[in-house]
């Protein structure tokens, strides 16, 4: 058996090479990883490049989309407001031209034509209540075509008979007004003239008949009676021919 004499510097020197050894083993497989996973890397890149851009390409179309919905929105807003206004013309022109033929066909009977001439007339009255009161509103119209460019001048009173307290009762036109000082309607004209007015009826009075008498100043004078209802019914009439 020999015995040999312990080295250290033969021991350093193997942990070295042993060190030196691992840290090669590590660059290779860092080497040989980076090779592998390139491609893959690369690989992602393209893909999220291009879903970056099929992104951009949606959200452009999008952006087009929507700019063509707000003009179809404005668009169609435009359009259904001309068709309104559209029909609200066209509802006044009716209105206008249903004027104009009754204004025609007052003209016409006011001429005459081949009809006789009359003289001071109590053409039309109409009556309408006004709500939430006993108070009626009224249009009388008077004509004549006897003085043909003459001025006629006079006064027109209103009574009204119906019953009172189970007893027939006239209301003059004082009473009607509930004024002691108004006795009458004063008018002028030389071929027509529409009077208009009101009145109030006291609680408890049934109303049957309006009696209208119309003085000339040159002593003409005409009288009409004229039944409640049918007062009311030419102004209901008249409301409906109105309507569009």
């Amino acid at each position: 058996m020999v015995v040999r004499p312990h080295d250290p510097g033969r021991g350093l020197a193997f942990r070295i090479v042993l060190a030196l050894a691992w840290l090669a083993s590590l660059a290779l497989a860092w080497y040989f990883g980076g090779q592998q996973a390139a491609p893959a890397f690369g690989l992602t890149r393209d893909a999220l490049t291009q879903v970056e851009a099929s992104s951009a390409h949606l959200n452009t179309e999008l952006d087009a989309a929507r700019d063509q919905v707000s003009r179809l929105g404005r668009s169609e807003q435009v359009s259904r407001t001309a068709a309104d206004s559209l029909q609200q013309t066209l509802r006044e022109r009716e209105d206008e031209v249903a004027s104009l033929r009754a204004d025609l066909a007052f003209y016409q009977r006011l001429v005459g034509g081949s009809a006789p001439r009359q003289g001071l007339t109590v053409h039309e009255f109409v009556l309408r209540p006004i709500a939430d009161s006993g108070g009626y509103a009224f249009d009388l119209t008077l004509l004549q075509n006897m003085k043909q460019g003459a001025v006629t001048k006079g006064h027109a009173t209103l009574s009204v008979e119906g019953v009172r307290d189970g007893k027939l009762a006239t209301l003059a036109w004082a009473d009607l007004r509930q004024d002691p000082q108004a006795l009458s309607v004063p008018f002028g004209f030389k071929y027509f003239q529409r009077l208009e007015g009101s009145f109030v009826l006291p609680p408890g009075f049934a109303p049957n008949r309006v009696r209208i008498v119309v003085k000339s100043d040159g002593g003409e004078a005409t009288e009409r009676a004229i039944e409640w209802r049918e007062a009311l019914a030419a102004a209901e009439e008249g409301d409906v021919r109105q309507e569009p």
